[in-house]
C-alpha cells in the first residue's frame, strides 16, 4: 500500500489551502489589543490612501517540522497558526469539545499561547513517517521554487512603508499551476498564469478573483486579511487531484504577513479549521487515483487517524459536551512580490477513470506524483 502518497496529498493540499484561507479574514476582537496567540487587532484608522495593487506569490511553505529558521524541532508546530477558539487548552482541560474515540488527550493540547494546530501536532508526524519525508516543507517548497505551482495573494492599499497602519485594504487570491516561462525569478519579471477556476470570468483575469477580501488592514507593517469579530465566513475550496476536485470547507480562517520591506511577505501565517468528515469524504473520493490499494475498506484506518486528530469544532468554537468535528491547521509561508498576473493557465485535463469503480491498475504506481496536481482552488462565502 502506497500510504505515503495519501499523506503527500495532505502536504500539497496544504499548499493549496494557502489560497483558500486567504479569503477568510480573521483577528482578535479585543478592543485593547490582541489576545495571546492572535494576530493584531483592527486599528481604528486611518483608511489607506494607497491605490497600489501588489501581488505576492508563496515561495516557501512551512508545515511545522522545523522553525522559521529551518531548524528541525518536534515542537515547532506550536508556533504556527493562531488561537482560533480563544482558549489555552492542555491535555487536562475539561471545557473543550469531546475527542474522537481512541484519541489521546494530548491531541487537544494547544501550542504556544493557545495556538490551535492539530495538523502540525498530529497529522504532520504521520506524513513524515508514512512518506519517509523528514522535511516535507522542503519537498513542497522546492516544487514551488521550481515553478510547479504557487498561490498568489493580491492586495490593494499597501504603501510599502515598514510601519504602515491603515484600514480599508482589499484584495483577492489566485491559484496557479506550472509556471510557463522557465524557472520563476519571484520578482517583477514573473507573470505567473492563474487558474481560471478562481476567476470571476474564466476568460478575463482583469475581472478579478472569486476569492476576495474587502475588510483587510495593516497594523505596524503586519497585514491581516480581515476582522473576525462578526463571526467570519465559511469558505468552500476545491483542491484538484489528477483532474478530480476535492471540495472542503475552511472556517474561522486568517492569513497574515509582515510587509516591512516592499518586496516581501515575511513571517506569513495561515490558520483555520477543516471539517473532519468533509476531509475524510473528499480524500476517499480521490484515494483510488493515488493508489488502487486504497479502495474500499483499506481507507478505514486512515479515516480513523484523521478523526482522532479532531481538536476543535468546525465553526472555530470549542465547547464542552460537543464532539470535536474539526481539525485546526496552522502553516507558515514566505512570499515574494511578483508581477500582477495577466495570463490565464490552461484548464485541467479530464480526470482519469477511478480505479475504485473500474478495473484500472494502481493509479499511483511509479508516476512520480507527490500531490503537485493539487494546485487548483475554488471558493465561495456565505
Amino acid at each position: 500500500m502506497k500510504l505515503w502518497k495519501v499523506w503527500s496529498v495532505f502536504g500539497m493540499g496544504s499548499a493549496a489551502l494557502v489560497g483558500a484561507l486567504a479569503y477568510q479574514a480573521g483577528c482578535s476582537s479585543s478592543p485593547s489589543g490582541p489576545l495571546p496567540g492572535q494576530p493584531p487587532v483592527k486599528p481604528s484608522g486611518p483608511v489607506t490612501t494607497s491605490t497600489n495593487v501588489e501581488t505576492f506569490a508563496v515561495q516557501k511553505l512551512l508545515l511545522g517540522e522545523s522553525d522559521r529558521t529551518g531548524t528541525p524541532s518536534q515542537s515547532a508546530w506550536k508556533s504556527y497558526g493562531y488561537n482560533l477558539d480563544g482558549k489555552t487548552t492542555t491535555k487536562d482541560s475539561a471545557d473543550v469539545c469531546t475527542l474522537h474515540t481512541g484519541a489521546p488527550k494530548q491531541n487537544q493540547a494547544d501550542g504556544t499561547n493557545g495556538i490551535d494546530n492539530s495538523f502540525g501536532q498530529v497529522i504532520l508526524p504521520i506524513i513524515q513517517t508514512a512518506a519517509s519525508l523528514p522535511t516535507p516543507s522542503d519537498t513542497i517548497s522546492s516544487a514551488i521554487d521550481s515553478g510547479s505551482f504557487t498561490i498568489q495573494v493580491q492586495v490593494t492599499g499597501l504603501d510599502d512603508t515598514a510601519t504602515q497602519t491603515a484600514t480599508g485594504l482589499k484584495g483577492g487570491l489566485y491559484a496557479s499551476g506550472a509556471y510557463d516561462n522557465g524557472t520563476p525569478a519571484f520578482d517583477s519579471t514573473t507573470d505567473w498564469p492563474v487558474s481560471p477556476l478562481l476567476l470571476n470570468d474564466p476568460n478575463d483575469v482583469t475581472k478579478g478573483s472569486k476569492i476576495s477580501f474587502s475588510d483587510a488592514y495593516v497594523s505596524n507593517g503586519t497585514f491581516v486579511s480581515g476582522d473576525l469579530a462578526a463571526g467570519g465566513i465559511t469558505v468552500t475550496i476545491s483542491l484538484v487531484f489528477q483532474g478530480v476536485p476535492l471540495a472542503l470547507s475552511v472556517n474561522h480562517a486568517v492569513i497574515t504577513f509582515d510587509h516591512t520591506t516592499a518586496n516581501d511577505a515575511a513571517n506569513g501565517t495561515i490558520a483555520g479549521v477543516i471539517n473532519t468528515e468533509e476531509l475524510i469524504t473528499g480524500l476517499k473520493s480521490v484515494a483510488g487515483r493515488i493508489s488502487a490499494s486504497l479502495c474500499g475498506s483499506a481507507f478505514d484506518g486512515i479515516a480513523d487517524q484523521i478523526r482522532q486528530a479532531s481538536d476543535i469544532m468546525a465553526n472555530g468554537s470549542n465547547a464542552a459536551g460537543s464532539p470535536c468535528d474539526g481539525i485546526s491547521i496552522g502553516l507558515g509561508f514566505v512570499g515574494k512580490k511578483i508581477a500582477n498576473p495577466t495570463k490565464i493557465a490552461a484548464s485541467d485535463a479530464s480526470a482519469p477513470p477511478d480505479p475504485c469503480t473500474s478495473s484500472g491498475g494502481d493509479a499511483g504506481a511509479d508516476t512520480g506524483t507527490t500531490g503537485n496536481d493539487a494546485s487548483s482552488t475554488d471558493a465561495s462565502g456565505d
